[in-house]
């Protein structure tokens, strides 16, 4: 099935959402089902769409999600012509909210709290009044304090390399989730991903602690650590030349969950990166990949284990297992 055939799939199954009581446009689309067998099946994985993105949730009980329609009849569109209209504005109105909750809101949030961000694809390197310097990924945002007794940065989103100017009246803080990473002159890199966050020294050493509780004393060059949500905390070590590598481009994977990988990707992409198979998730994969191009990196990703992705509009990846 062509990519291009699923783009006209979604884009029948919009219309028929924004429609619903269009009968031309019902027929038209019965037409377009009945000329051809992959037109039906290419409909049917638009629906599935639909429904994993959480924009239908009203027809999400009404119709088996494997179950191919009949081309005689146009999924979605014949209920009772009341409950259309009851459903349709509630419907309409749950995806506008799903919509300001997932990019107007972060947006707001970031826009009105950060001193510096980055857009997708985009990096940014900063130099402050300290004469430390700063340099962000894709998609990133920090916010700035500094005073005469106190260097502090907090990072809201993506991640950061830091190279801190020496000052041991001042200690330099980095503020990140529930960490703090304290240093009086070093150079590090610090990622926020959703549920977890990694710390990892180029040179020098840094202190982290998890409020009053004291994580590491003295991560030194080389170590990473890594943070969950759930208060996991792990230890390793990294060539040196592997830390921050994107700065150049590059994504790093050894012995990597897959389902980490691609968090580290989704700073990269525009939209939306689903990832369908939690097994496919718990493979783990070693390799260099080139975050300039992210979506070849993404195939790349999950090739080795015949994973796919399904790109739908240009703001929406699904990965899966092969069918």
């Amino acid at each position: 099935m062509t990519g291009n055939l699923r783009h006209i799939a979604l884009d029948w199954l919009l219309r028929i959402q924004q429609r619903p009581e269009d009968a031309a446009l019902r027929s038209e689309l019965a037409a377009w089902l009945a000329s051809d067998a992959n037109h039906v099946e290419a409909y049917r994985k638009a629906e599935r769409v639909w429904r994993l993105t959480g924009m239908a949730q009203s027809a999400a009980t009404e119709a088996p999600a494997d179950v191919a329609p009949p081309v005689t009849a146009i999924p979605l569109a014949a209920r009772p012509l009341r409950s259309r209209r009851r459903r349709w504005p509630a419907l309409l109105a749950g995806s506008l909210a799903a919509c300001m909750v997932v990019f107007i809101a972060p947006d707001a949030y970031l826009s009105y709290h950060s001193d510096y961000r980055t857009g997708l694809g985009e990096q940014r390197s900063i130099e402050l009044d300290d004469g430390s310097r700063i340099r962000l990924d894709s998609q990133s945002a920090i916010a700035v304090e500094f005073d005469g007794n106190r260097r502090e940065v907090r990072l809201l989103s993506g991640q950061a390399f830091f190279e801190v100017a020496p000052d041991k009246s001042r200690p330099f803080t980095v503020d990140a989730d529930q960490l703090q990473i304290t240093v009086t002159g070093t150079a590090f890199n610090v990622a926020i991903r959703p549920g977890k966050l990694a710390v990892a020294v180029q040179h020098g050493s840094v202190r982290v602690a998890q409020g009053d509780s004291l994580i590491a004393e003295s991560l030194q060059s080389g170590q990473r650590l890594r943070w969950r949500s759930d208060d996991e905390v792990s230890l390793d070590k990294l060539p040196v030349s592997q830390i921050a590598a994107w700065q150049h481009g590059k994504l790093v994977a050894r012995d990597a969950r897959i389902a980490d990988v691609l968090d580290e990707l989704r700073p990269h992409l525009p939209g939306t990166l689903v990832l369908r198979n939690e097994t496919l998730g718990e493979k783990r994969i070693t390799g260099v990949y080139d975050l300039n191009d992210p979506d070849a990196a993404l195939r790349a990703v999950v090739q080795p284990y015949q994973g796919r992705v399904s790109t739908w509009t240009g703001w929406l990846r699904i990965v899966e297992d092969q069918p």
